[in-house]
């Protein structure tokens, strides 16, 4: 593509974040000969790479808009949506909690083969505490170095929901540790509420 029509299509609006995923494969397999620009069929590239970038570019505007809420909003806000949003996110899971209701104690065991490490209650405070295995962030939208920090409590919100339904009470949740905050792990610790 001319510089100047690349011009007129961004003038028609068809340039922005979006579209960069559809132009990088272009630009890659663009050959420079004598002045002339050619395009060569084989350095196409596969599904699974333009799946990646769609991903990659799909993290960079996620982490973007958590940026902006942050600098947006007020700080409740900003904490009761994430944490929003992991509760709604813990939904696809409801009926593994469900099974575990009432039932901590397997739920545990049933996810130190996933992602936890150790599930320990103080027997004075009767907090639990819920320390994720050394591990980078699990969610698909995180890109590490890039999504803000402050989104460690949607997943805040996930352990919420995920608590309030095993113990059958409502329950609060605390980050302890995190690794978009510099951990190396996810930890919480969880106390029902009243």
């Amino acid at each position: 593509m001319k510089r100047s029509e690349f011009l007129k299509t961004c003038g028609a609006g068809l340039c922005g974040c979006g579209m960069m995923g559809f132009l990088v494969p272009l630009a890659a397999s663009a050959d420079v000969a004598d002045g002339q620009q050619t395009t060569t069929a084989s350095a196409a590239p596969s599904e699974v790479d333009l799946l990646k970038r769609q991903l990659d570019g799909a993290q960079e505007r996620f982490a973007k808009l958590v940026a902006i809420m942050g600098e947006d909003l007020d700080g409740a806000t900003h904490v009761k949506i994430l944490t929003r949003l992991g509760r709604q996110c813990a939904q696809a899971y409801r009926p593994l909690f469900e099974k575990y209701r009432g039932n901590a104690k397997g739920f545990h065991e049933l996810v130190k083969t996933a992602w936890l490490e150790s599930a320990e209650t103080d027997p004075e405070t009767g907090v639990l505490r819920v320390a994720g295995k050394p591990a980078p962030c699990a969610c698909p939208l995180v890109k590490a170095g890039r999504t803000p920090a402050d989104f460690c409590n949607c997943s805040a919100g996930w352990q919420q929901e995920a608590y309030s339904i095993v113990s059958d009470k409502p329950v609060a949740v605390e980050i302890e540790e995190t690794v978009l905050r510099g951990g190396s792990r996810c930890s919480f610790r969880i106390a029902v509420k009243g």
